[in-house]
């Protein structure tokens, strides 16, 4: 059915399907109202094994090295059968790869080798109260201090913000005004989180930095390498994003699917009625087009080439069509697709937080048009 995938990582995913169904969905279903740190934690690292959380790391950090098409794929699965397990893990595998590629010798050591082993968990903080679409807008201060740095300011909407045991901060220096990444661990530097009540994520948090000191080994990559080096991580991360979106879609698309064929009204199954043949079918048109503009910005970066345009293409068109898919999904279901015992309204509001994180749909398009036209709106 997809000719992009290899007989390999077709085994690859249904095996980590399997998992996911037996072991991680029937936990997660759970705990609906949230599930604890160390269930969290427990789950992370037993997805490791398959590659989910530092797959895409190269093997010399403890990573699979996977190219961007493969672990694609295991995350596209890991969020239908798991939602925010695979995305937690999804933000940690990201901050490891940014240490990996950016980190002195010491931190990597430090870091990657608990990161990767499931021992701890991370988070990236870029966004700010006053800043949102607006990244090199940032206000949080990095003031060189003897050997090392003090870090002042105040970050929301972090992802993990909440369980992360280290993040790594967009700073601008006090002495040059460029934009660095730092490492900032919370046990032995010290920033506080305050958990924001969201849509679709119980771990979002306001991150405080309250005149942090860290050693001048955490800063990431040389003098105002920060900004650069985390636009060119949106690239690829836009491309996930969509992923995630295609993962709630086919979620919601195979409920719906099993609802058709199993719910009788007026003398046979829903699914035999014309009007819901047309959703599961619309339904069916949106994934796999999110699936191939997503997959051709994969594997343009397998390929080591720019994808800039083509995964914000694919962002695009996945986190709104996952929303259309949803929607019909809760409509095939009818009443029971406002229950929380279906998982659809979950998914709900899971597929529309994807239109926001990693760059807005507006954004989106301003990038794409840019590319179009070579003007710039912003």
């Amino acid at each position: 059915m997809w000719p992009f995938i290899t007989d390999e990582q077709q085994e690859a995913v249904d095996a980590f399907a399997k998992f996911c169904r037996s072991e991680i969905a029937p936990v997660q279903k759970a705990h609906r109202d949230g599930l604890p740190r160390e269930t969290v934690q427990d789950m992370l690292r037993r997805m490791i094994p398959f590659g989910l959380g530092s797959g895409r790391w190269p093997e010399a950090d403890g990573g699979m090295g996977f190219d961007p098409v493969t672990a694609g794929l295991l995350y596209e699965t890991g969020v239908q059968h798991t939602c925010e397990i695979a995305q937690k893990a999804f933000i940690n595998e990201s901050v490891g790869l940014i240490v990996s590629r950016f980190g002195s010798e010491a931190v990597r050591r430090k870091y990657l080798g608990r990161l990767g082993a499931g021992e701890c968990m991370a988070a990236s903080a870029n966004t700010e109260p006053s800043g949102g679409s607006d990244v090199s807008a940032v206000k949080t201060r990095a003031v060189r201090k003897g050997s090392g740095y003090v870090i002042s300011g105040r970050k929301v909407w972090i992802t993990n913000g909440q369980y992360a045991d280290f993040v790594t901060v967009l700073a601008r220096s006090a002495e040059t005004g460029q934009l660095d990444l730092y490492v900032v661990d919370r046990q032995e530097h010290g920033f506080a989180s305050t958990p924001l009540e969201t849509m679709g994520s119980v771990s979002t948090a306001e991150l405080a930095f309250d005149d942090v000191e860290i050693p001048a080994e955490n800063r990431l990559g040389t003098d105002g390498r920060g900004l650069g080096a985390m636009l060119a991580q949106f690239q690829e991360a836009r491309a996930y994003v969509a992923l995630s979106a295609i993962g709630h879609a086919l979620a919601a698309q195979e409920a719906a699917l099993v609802y058709a064929r199993e719910r009788t009204q007026f003398g046979g199954p829903i699914g035999a009625k014309q009007l819901i043949q047309a959703k599961l079918a619309d339904n069916q048109v949106d994934i796999d087009a999110a699936r191939l503009l997503t997959y051709r910005a994969l594997e343009l970066a397998r390929r080591g080439r720019p994808c800039a345009t083509e995964a914000s293409m694919a962002k695009l068109h996945a986190t709104e069509a996952a929303q259309r898919v949803v929607d019909r999904a809760v409509q095939v279901h009818g009443g029971y697709g406002l229950s929380a015992e279906f998982g659809l309204e979950k998914l709900y509001r899971k597929s529309r937080e994807g239109t926001v994180v990693e760059g807005t749909s507006e954004i989106q398009r301003l990038v794409i048009g840019r590319a179009l036209t070579g003007l710039s709106a912003f």
